[in-house]
């Protein structure tokens, strides 16, 4: 009569396994020489009362660091970063991240690894002086579309006449002093009162006072 063969027990092979891939991870974490990349939040401080950036600031750097794998494990899954500060003292002469001052202020907040090199994904900075530019504001009268044998009889009315834009220097300035705004109703046969939207830049980085006036005048029928 033939033995019946061991029961094999699965449980306790999984569990060994397991405890093996366990030791075998923790050990390996404790040694030194292990490099990851880790990203952190960048906070730019500069004078925003007296300068704008004309393009989007880099939000986050990237740092390749090495040291021991646990130390790197819990920089890898941190959930609050404190955003590293950089500091413009003149934003209109500043063009490039300086990486040098980017690792002096990883310094501080990483102590127990070492910062090998900053990988940016954007090193380029470009500022404008930020100003506040008043603007007239005119109705374009040659393009008033009226119906045959009627004309405008009074003075185009134009509520605020002028506005207040802030933003960048160099694009305001290509504005001119005078917004023209044009009257969109076609063969006006009757007084005119109504608010019109002002024909500004889409650009983000102009801010404005009031982006609608309101224009009337007085429209009558030729006597014939």
């Amino acid at each position: 009569m033939k033995s019946a063969s061991p029961k094999t027990d699965f449980k306790a092979i999984f569990i060994c396994l397991l405890a093996a891939i366990i030791f075998w991870i923790m050990n390996a974490l404790n040694k030194d020489g292990y490099s990851q990349k880790i990203s952190f939040p960048l906070q730019f401080s500069y004078n925003d009362s007296l300068y704008i950036p004309t393009q989007p600031l880099p939000e986050k750097i990237s740092v390749n660091v090495s040291g021991n794998g646990w130390n790197l494990l819990r920089k890898a899954f941190a959930f609050d970063i404190t955003p590293i500060k950089y500091s413009i003292n003149k934003p209109l002469k500043t063009r490039l991240l300086n990486t040098g001052s980017l690792t002096d202020s990883l310094s501080e907040y990483i102590k127990d690894v070492k910062i090998n090199y900053v990988v940016a994904d954007r090193f380029e900075l470009e500022f404008d002086r930020k100003i506040s530019k008043q603007f007239i504001v005119k109705v374009d009268s040659s393009n008033i579309s009226l119906k045959d044998s009627y004309v405008i009889t009074s003075l185009i009315n134009v509520n605020p006449r002028t506005i207040t834009l802030i933003g960048p220097e160099s694009v305001l300035d290509e504005m001119g002093s005078t917004i023209l705004v044009k009257v969109p109703t076609r063969r006006l046969q009757e007084n005119f009162d109504d608010e019109i939207q002002l024909p500004l830049p889409k650009n983000s980085l102009i801010k404005v006072n009031k982006d609608r006036v309101t224009v009337s005048f007085e429209v009558a029928e030729l006597l014939k």
